[in-house]
């Protein structure tokens, strides 16, 4: 029996893990976007489309769903469902338990530019895609000097 109930309470503690959505409204959210919400890091260049502000929207990821992929995903669709159409300045942050997720959640104030593959997002390349080598060389090894107050020969080094 006892042994029955630890073996549930392992099974019950591989799946431990939820997220959290949090948002602060700064106007009026509009109904839910079923379009694709944009995502732009804070380290990208901020879309040149005009847009307004609707909230700051949070994710909190922990356990086993604390992944920057899981907590963007849910980050994207707390702003659709405020009507958003992109998160703009995000910040994500992983921890060992715990990833964090913030931004600012927009709305466009009109349709997009005719030339709107300008402002597509830039990612990554894909690491599986290497190109060329680049040869590293060896970082030097600290040479061990005497101090300035030993004598040689009184036990006075290091």
């Amino acid at each position: 029996m006892r042994a029955l109930v630890v073996a549930g309470l392992v099974a019950g503690m591989v799946g431990c893990g939820h997220i959290e959505t949090h948002e602060a409204l700064l106007r009026a959210p509009s109904a839910a976007t079923r379009a694709r919400v944009e995502l732009y890091l804070a380290d990208q260049p901020a879309p040149t489309r005009p847009f307004y502000e609707i909230a700051l929207v949070q994710a909190i990821g922990f356990g086993t769903d604390a992944h920057p992929e899981t907590i963007a995903a849910a980050l994207t669709k707390k702003a659709g469902g405020l009507g958003c159409d992109a998160v703009v300045h995000a910040f994500i942050d992983q921890g060992y338990s715990r990833a964090h997720a913030s931004g600012v959640c927009v709305k466009w104030l009109g349709p997009a530019p005719a030339d709107s593959t300008a402002e597509e997002s830039v990612l990554p390349p894909d690491a599986s895609q290497k190109g060329p080598l680049i040869p590293v060389q060896p970082a030097p090894l600290p040479r061990m000097d005497p101090l300035p107050s030993s004598t040689p020969g009184l036990g006075g080094t290091r």
